[in-house]
C-alpha cells in the first residue's frame, strides 16, 4: 500500500527536523566556552588591590578555546599608568579551591614583573562560577613587602557557536520549504 502524497511529505519534513536537529545538537556540545565579569562595555574590569597599592586592570580574550588573560598593574587610582616592578602571582578559583596558579606553574612562590602588563593563558575545563585573584607579594624596587590582592568574579557559560545558529536557520528554511510543497499538493 502506497502512502498518500501529503503523508508522504509530513514524513519528509519530520525526517529533515529529526537529521537537522542532531546536527544542531552536535555543535552545541563541543563548544568553547567564554566567561562574562562586571566590566566597563570593553571587556576590561577594573580592581584596586585590598590595601589600594595598586589598581589592577583584567582584559580577558575568550576569543579560542584558551582564555588570555592580560593584566595590567597600574599606578593607584589609575585606569591607565602603568606601575613597574611588582611580585605577584596570578590564581583562579572555583568555589574557593585554587584550580591554577601561574608561579606555581613554574615551580616558584611568586614571580616578578617589571613592564607593568603580563599575559596569562588558561584553559577553562567545565562551566561554572570562578573567581581570579591577583595576588600582591610586592611593589617597587627594592620590593616593598605587601599582601594584597584584586578579586575579579566571573562566569564560565557555553559559548553559542555560528554553526548552530546557521544549522537553525537550514532547519527554518527547510521547514518552511516542505510546508509550502506540502500545502501546494494538499490543493
Amino acid at each position: 500500500m502506497t502512502q498518500p502524497k501529503s503523508l508522504h511529505t509530513v514524513s519528509a519534513v519530520l525526517a529533515t527536523v529529526a537529521v537537522l536537529s542532531v546536527m544542531a545538537s552536535g555543535f552545541a556540545a563541543a563548544l568553547p566556552a567564554h566567561a562574562q565579569g562586571a566590566d566597563d562595555g570593553s571587556g576590561a574590569m577594573v580592581q584596586p588591590t585590598s590595601g589600594n597599592s595598586l589598581n589592577i586592570k583584567l582584559e580577558p580574550d575568550w576569543s579560542s578555546d584558551t582564555t588570555r588573560f592580560k593584566v595590567s598593574f597600574l599606578e593607584p587610582g589609575s585606569t591607565s599608568s602603568l606601575h613597574q616592578h611588582q611580585d605577584y602571582d596570578f590564581v583562579i578559583l572555583q568555589d574557593g579551591r585554587e584550580v591554577f596558579s601561574a608561579a606555581k606553574q613554574v615551580n616558584q612562590q611568586l614571580i616578578h614583573n617589571v613592564e607593568g602588563t603580563i599575559t596569562v593563558p588558561y584553559k577553562f575545563a567545565e562551566n561554572g562560577s570562578y573567581t581570579v585573584e591577583v595576588r600582591i607579594y610586592g611593589v617597587g624596587l627594592p620590593a616593598i613587602p605587601t599582601d594584597e590582592k584584586a578579586s575579579f568574579n566571573i562566569q564560565v557559560t557555553p559559548e553559542f557557536p555560528a554553526a548552530a545558529a546557521m544549522a537553525a536557520v537550514a532547519l527554518a528554511a527547510a521547514m518552511a520549504a516542505s510546508a509550502g510543497l506540502a500545502a501546494k499538493r494538499l490543493r
